[in-house]
């Protein structure tokens, strides 16, 4: 493991075994993860997206010790998953979010006090670990409310004062501004920053695209078990084709024109929708050579196209790669 990786797997699969038939004597295997390789820096924010049965949480647990990987190799702070999870626990932190995990009938801070225990924080620093986590994530004026009467996203921020109760170096964040309004969520991507300034290494889950364009140094794509693309998002925009977007809307394309649209200079990908009577054409474009009139001019039969230029987002070289996968 090289000294800048804070998390590498080799080969990391899970497979799940489920009985089926009549008299449930028919054993059924689902694989999870199909041989995941992936390595994470020290002090980045990681991202990790898929979509929802893609085996991020799987992944998420067996990294952070909770899950047995089936077969394959991942070391954490340099330490082996399986082998070192006793020495490792103390140093990670994990926000799976949710309902689950937090003691409804007392307080916030009593559900602190009694995971700083079990963390290991010392009894002297205790008090002060709490009130700072509190203040960290808006929670002080809410300290001494019993959990039950905490709004969704109440709960979220507690679940994050717990994941960084002791310090960890690397945290694991699963989905951490779901339930949140948006002031609240701002206020969570500026703690996660803060985080990393202070030295934590973020893995983080997200559904936001936006979410993760803003915070992440690097994102991979998991989708039906495998990661199928691990880069930058510029590096995942020249995957996918270009970093410019040209949409072509219009009505009554008959195939000669669609093959124009197809052969036009630098166009790498091309998707097609349907609104109603009109067409949208979504081109991905490698070059800064292909313009809305020179599209227009392509097809001089449609007087009445829309052609919009856009920058090429997060969320369509997400769709763009599973898609590609599904297909």
């Amino acid at each position: 493991m090289s000294p800048s990786a804070a998390i590498r797997t080799h080969g990391i699969r899970r497979s799940y075994a489920a009985r089926k038939g009549f008299l449930f004597n028919e054993i059924v295997r689902t694989d999870a993860l199909k041989g995941v390789d992936l390595e994470v820096n020290s002090g980045e924010i990681f991202g990790l997206l898929g979509p929802n049965g893609a085996g991020k949480t799987t992944l998420t647990k067996i990294l952070s010790t909770l899950l047995l990987p089936t077969e394959g190799h991942a070391e954490v702070l340099g330490l082996d998953v399986v082998k070192d999870a006793p020495r490792l626990r103390p140093r990670i932190g994990l926000v799976l979010g949710g309902e689950r995990g937090l003691y409804n009938r007392v307080s916030a801070r009593e559900n602190l006090r009694y995971f700083a225990d079990l963390y290991g924080v010392p009894t002297a620093e205790r008090a002060g670990r709490i009130t700072e986590v509190l203040d960290r994530v808006g929670l002080t004026e809410s300290a001494d409310r019993r959990v039950e009467e905490f709004s969704r996203g109440m709960k979220q921020k507690l679940h994050i004062a717990r994941g960084i109760l002791h310090r960890p170096e690397l945290l694991f964040l699963d989905e951490p501004t779901i339930g949140l309004d948006p002031k609240s969520a701002r206020e969570t991507r500026k703690l996660v920053r803060s985080l990393v300034a202070d030295g934590v290494t973020i893995f983080l889950t997200t559904h936001y695209m936006f979410e993760a364009e803003e915070l992440c140094q690097r994102i991979a794509v998991l989708t039906r078990g495998r990661i199928v693309a691990n880069d930058t998002v510029q590096g995942l925009s020249r995957l996918v084709g270009g970093d410019r977007t040209l949409e072509v809307e219009g009505y009554g394309f008959d195939d000669a024109e669609v093959e124009v649209l197809r052969r036009l200079p630098g166009v790498s990908r091309l998707k097609y929708e349907e609104f109603g009577p009109r067409i949208r054409y979504t081109l991905r474009v490698r070059t800064s050579e292909l313009t809305p009139p020179t599209v227009q001019a392509s097809l001089p039969g449609h007087r009445e196209l829309a052609i919009r230029e856009r920058r090429t987002s997060l969320e369509d070289i997400y769709l763009d790669l599973v898609e590609e996968e599904a297909a």
